[in-house]
């Protein structure tokens, strides 16, 4: 291993892909002789900027260069100092392949590439890895999917509108605007300036436009108007994007995720996918208590200790990478997840964990109860005005603005709990310790005198106090609503959460979580084109007893040792 710290740069290498557009790169090199395995970064967020490539990434640089990698970090075709223009996952799989095949062809690479990124960055490594180009050995995505609409862009047929909205404001916009002007007319281009800055001041004016999509977003950022598809949204669920070609790639995976992060289901998909490839046993999932954007110790309403930074990651993924380039198998757990509550790091042997107990409780009245079939079936009936939505509080967002992790997360619910608009529903304190890890779900029986309805649902922990705290939550968006009682399932999403002896669990429902998602104007009007004379008010109805079990189901750990 080398011990002189001595490293060179090169500036903006020049890289022709296969269509002649060239894309550019910084490389370092690290002291002493190659060539070296390369740690390869593609990245839409500027190769310069240390925040996006190296500390949202959880990946020292100096230390992988003492560790023998060169490292490439490389702007996306049409972003910063790269040609052509940026159509969002559009071109990763080719010009992925592509660079790697240039890598190879240098005096400075040992032929052997491994690729690190968190976000889009992580999804340019998966949209490479499904081109299986000769020479990857290993990826790392962190904080992102194996899917680029359904737990991307859309979830439970909704759409993730505030981080949609905020890509464009904070991220994309700027840079594509700003190439794009010198092809637009004047007027359209001081307007798309206009609009820009508009969202930049006041970004809940940004979420709250009606409609969302039209003519001056679509001048902004043409690549909306697929994001904001209602019909893309209603059929992103069934969309295999390139999970059946990574399926055939035998690479290694470390995916790395956070509980309170948007994109952890998709995150939890990949792995699962990759992990159950024949013959494949070096993949290695993290999961951590981390939001998007925000992978430190502070998440929410809570801390949740020195322990929950991603500080160690970066010594994580080049073990991993050390180890795959060395043909052996990973001296870490196959899955590492912090729980909250009690603020540890567990092990496990596999994902979904094997030692679990499912569990439901059903809706009786207002509370959550063992048996549904205790009394007579009911229902409980509360009111949705889509132009009065439930706000936002905590969860897997990070609304307003990347940066703010303290809004993401398990937070306080009480103001949201005492709108009319939202159902709660309550158990009766736990009797032991509980540790629920895994898929949490909402099975309702609903009906609705709308044309069209969304259900949401959140797990809540009621403590000592009485204080309710969110901890996962989701939707569903039923595009033809039903007089007549009708079973959905709302998917709320993984958590691993310790309830102590004597909390409760809380389930609460609603119809809408906005700015999170777009609201439903419950008209049949296609959401993101509705305007404000399409938002209707409804009813909406939960049902409960024997014949229409609505219920809350989750899985509990049945033994759990911490390392801590």
């Amino acid at each position: 291993m080398p011990t002189n710290t001595t490293f060179q740069i090169l500036d903006t290498v020049e890289m022709p892909m296969r269509d002649s557009c060239v894309l550019r790169a910084d490389i370092w090199l690290p002291a002493g002789q190659g060539p070296w395995p390369v740690l390869l970064q593609r990245t839409p967020y500027r190769k310069e900027d240390a925040f996006g490539t190296q500390y949202i990434s959880a990946m020292d640089f100096r230390a992988a260069l003492r560790r023998g990698y060169a490292i490439v970090v490389q702007d996306t075709r049409g972003r910063y100092s790269s040609d052509g223009t940026f159509d969002p996952f559009a071109d990763e799989i080719d010009d992925g392949v592509d660079t790697i095949a240039w890598l190879r062809q240098q005096d400075f690479c040992d032929g052997n590439i491994v690729m690190f990124g968190a976000s889009y960055v992580g999804a340019t490594q998966v949209l490479a890895a499904a081109g299986n180009p000769e020479g990857l050995v290993a990826i790392s995505p962190h904080l992102t999917t194996g899917r680029h609409g359904d737990t991307w862009t859309y979830r439970g047929g909704a759409i993730e509108l505030a981080f949609l909205l905020l890509w464009i404001i904070e991220s994309l916009g700027p840079t594509d605007l700003a190439r794009r002007i010198a092809e637009m007319p004047a007027e359209a281009s001081r307007r798309a300036r206009d609009l820009l800055a508009e969202f930049q001041r006041d970004p809940y004016a940004a979420f709250s436009r009606l409609p969302i999509l039209d003519d001056e977003l679509i001048a902004l950022a043409p690549y909306a108007q697929d994001w904001f598809s209602s019909s893309r949204a209603r059929t992103a669920s069934v969309d295999r994007g390139h999970l059946d070609a990574l399926a055939q790639t035998r690479l290694p995976f470390l995916v790395t995720c956070g509980w309170n992060d948007l994109f952890l289901e998709g995150a939890l998909e990949l792995f699962s996918l990759v992990r159950h490839r024949p013959g494949n046993i070096a993949d290695r999932l993290v999961i951590g208590p981390w939001s998007h954007g925000n992978p430190s110790d502070w998440q929410g309403d809570f801390w949740h200790g020195y322990a929950a930074s991603t500080a160690g990651l970066s010594d994580v993924q080049l073990d991993f990478f050390d180890a795959v380039l060395n043909g052996e198998i990973p001296q870490t757990p196959r899955v590492r997840y912090f729980r909250t509550g009690s603020n540890t790091w567990h092990n496990a042997s596999d994902w979904p964990l094997p030692n679990v107990q499912k569990n439901r409780l059903f809706i009786v009245d207002e509370k959550l109860e063992k048996d549904p079939a205790r009394v007579d079936g009911g229902r409980l009936s509360f009111p949705s005005d889509p132009l009065n939505p439930v706000p936002t509080v905590g969860g897997a967002n990070f609304v307003p603005g990347l940066l703010l992790g303290r809004n993401s997360g398990a937070k306080d619910q009480s103001a949201v709990e005492h709108r009319e608009d939202v159902l709660t529903f309550t158990s009766a304190p736990i009797e032991t310790d509980t540790e629920v890890t895994g898929l949490v779900e909402a099975k309702l029986w609903v009906s609705s005198n709308g044309v069209s309805a969304d259900w949401t649902a959140r797990l809540c922990e009621v403590d000592a106090n009485g204080r309710s705290i969110g901890l996962v939550d989701g939707i569903y968006r039923q595009d033809a609503a039903s007089f007549e009682p009708v079973e959905v399932v709302v998917r709320l999403g993984h958590l691993s959460h310790f309830f102590p002896r004597g909390s409760r669990y809380r389930l609460q429902i609603a119809s809408s979580n906005f700015p999170r998602f777009d609201r439903n104007p419950q008209s049949g009007v296609p959401p993101s084109r509705a305007r404000q004379e399409c938002f209707v008010p409804s009813l909406h109805n939960v049902h409960f007893g024997p014949s229409t079990p609505s219920s809350l189901c989750f899985p509990t750990v049945v033994t759990c040792t911490s390392d801590q």
